[in-house]
């Protein structure tokens, strides 16, 4: 799959039929048709580049490439959808290096993990390389964890990805000054003192900032004063020169390296020159080889950015898959607010049920497998996905459908059928023996509150009673028949148990009673409550089992 490739060839199509003149808005429409998973917002740079490169040639240069194409077959089968991997058409001639680079800021949820287990299969599929790279040279907003680094390899891990390679950007500032240097002397980077706002003012005019202008002596020194922390934070910032009439300004002379004076950064000290993400990231991945790069959408804009790095050196840019965004309804995916929310005591822990961390699916009782095959399922694809515990549950389920399977009650309130027979009832493939006489039970509570003195209810596979007595904690009832009755409700009911306790998803707990077999599941065992759910034993104490719901 090549955006550019196809909205170039569309272009020179468009052109030759109006006479030198493609227009952007009919690329768009065509690269829709060919690629319809993919964001309109995705395709839009690649369209009106595309067109202000063939705009500037000639008809015969048009004519030329236009019958090029079209010897070759010039309208393209808008392929079908695939499950699964998509191929990679240059994998023949191009070794498949692939990389993972999350800033260990915070362990990482669902959708930060996507993009790791994508890249490490791929390189598997092709006998690649698989590279795990920590972005963390964000020594102020994002600086990270101590440990953050070894809860994503134990991610990783779980999932059963090992890197070939693990690194991280903080042991290679020397490497990144050097290339700082290089782009200055090639007249390529510049040492920007203006105010900040004053810049903005430039860039918005579509005109160079007086730094800008500087020769490369000049650059130098002032480069010199930015390595020795002669310059302080503010003060200065490096920046590459790009195009200043660049419809995004965003692309204009971006920042590749600032002074920050005050680092938190818990293993660099003493460091004051910091690169930028798009700086760091470009070097590296030219570095590393790299020739797949599989990241959310909203990089999108920082592969155009590092792209003029790239052009710059006479480098070849890596081939790029840029996916959509998953979406949790109730969960909190963002770091930040993740890292507030436990600092502040509304989550208990990076594993807290209301999150959507590797490890709070982990300890619920979600699969590796089953996060797997979802994750697969998705693919590259470009549209944002919703991500609820239903669909979890769809891809997770043929993982745990041979848990052992238990009766539970729910707010359990106990219930005294008095003149009961003595009886045997075969419940779930169980013999249960009840007794002449008074006969105890437990019901839900829930399903008392529907009853008052007088009504009917069926104890599932047992008899009929009759309601005498009820009130918030106790019901009392009497003994009417083992023949069916119509349209009585029948009701589940244990004789006794084990208590349990599940933390639901929005972490409140359930208390219920659970049939006395479930006494057996050990910590970590899955197991199935009829008529509830998946849940995951999370302890066990002598009087009670504590589990986390999975899903239905």
């Amino acid at each position: 799959m090549s955006y550019e490739n196809d909205a170039y060839r569309y272009a020179i199509r468009n052109a030759f039929d109006h006479k030198g003149k493609a227009d952007a808005g009919a690329l768009i429409g065509k690269l829709k048709a060919l690629y319809p998973d993919a964001d309109v917002k995705e395709l839009v740079p690649f369209a009106r580049v595309a067109a202000e490169r063939v705009n500037n040639m000639g008809m015969d240069e048009i004519h030329a490439e236009f019958d090029k194409f079209n010897a070759e077959g010039f309208e393209l089968k808008i392929p079908d959808k695939k499950v699964g991997l998509q191929d990679l058409d240059w994998a023949a001639n191009e070794p498949v290096v692939t990389r993972y680079a999350p800033n260990p800021s915070a362990p990482g949820h669902l959708g930060h993990l996507r993009p790791a287990i994508l890249s490490y299969l791929y390189a598997k599929k092709y006998n690649g390389k698989f590279i795990l790279r920590f972005d963390d040279t964000d020594p102020k907003l994002k600086k990270p964890m101590e440990d953050g680094e070894q809860m994503y390899l134990d991610d990783l891990k779980w999932f059963g990805v090992v890197p070939d390679v693990v690194m991280r950007a903080s042991d290679r500032f020397e490497l990144y000054d050097d290339y700082m240097m290089q782009l200055v002397q090639m007249g390529k980077g510049y040492l920007c003192t203006c105010d900040k706002e004053v810049w903005k003012t430039h860039i918005m005019k579509q005109e160079a900032c007086p730094c800008r202008e500087l020769d490369v002596n000049e650059q130098l020194e002032r480069l010199k004063k930015f390595f020795n922390h002669t310059y302080k934070q503010g003060e200065v910032v490096l920046r590459i020169k790009t195009s200043l009439t660049h419809e995004d300004p965003s692309q204009r002379d971006w920042p590749l390296a600032r002074i920050v004076d005050k680092p938190l950064h818990y293993r660099v000290k003493g460091r004051y020159v910091w690169p930028t993400y798009n700086f760091a990231s470009a070097i590296d991945d030219h570095l590393m080889g790299t020739t797949l790069i599989i990241r959310g959408q909203e990089h999108f804009q920082n592969m155009l950015k590092q792209k003029w790095l790239y052009a710059h050196f006479g480098w070849n840019y890596p081939h790029a898959f840029h996916h959509g965004r998953l979406l949790m309804p109730g969960s909190d995916l963002s770091k930040s607010k993740m890292i507030a929310g436990i600092a502040s005591g509304k989550f208990t822990g990076w594993d807290d049920p209301r999150l959507c961390t590797i490890r709070a699916l982990k300890r619920k009782g979600f699969t590796p497998q089953g996060l797997h095959d979802l994750i697969v399922d998705l693919g590259v694809k470009t549209s944002d996905t919703i991500i609820d515990l239903q669909l979890l549950g769809t891809f997770n389920k043929k993982y745990v459908e041979q848990a052992p399977n238990f009766t539970l009650i729910a707010n359990p309130i106990p219930l005294e059928v008095d003149f009961g027979p003595d009886l045997e009832v075969k419940v779930d493939d169980k013999i249960v023996h009840l007794k002449q006489g008074r006969q105890p039970f437990f019901v839900s509570k829930e399903d008392a509150q529907q009853w008052k003195d007088g009504t009917t209810i069926r104890l599932r596979n047992a008899y009929i009673a009759k309601i005498n007595f009820i009130d918030e904690y106790h019901v009392n009832a009497q003994f009417v028949s083992t023949k069916k009755i119509e349209n009585t409700n029948q009701i589940n009911w244990l004789p006794e148990g084990v208590d349990v306790q599940i933390t639901m998803p929005d972490a409140q707990p359930v208390f219920g009673l659970a049939e006395a077999q479930a006494v057996h599941a050990q910590v970590n065992d899955e197991v199935h409550f009829q008529n509830f759910g998946f849940c995951r034993v999370d302890e066990k104490t002598a009087s009670e089992i504590k589990l986390w719901f999975t899903h239905a």
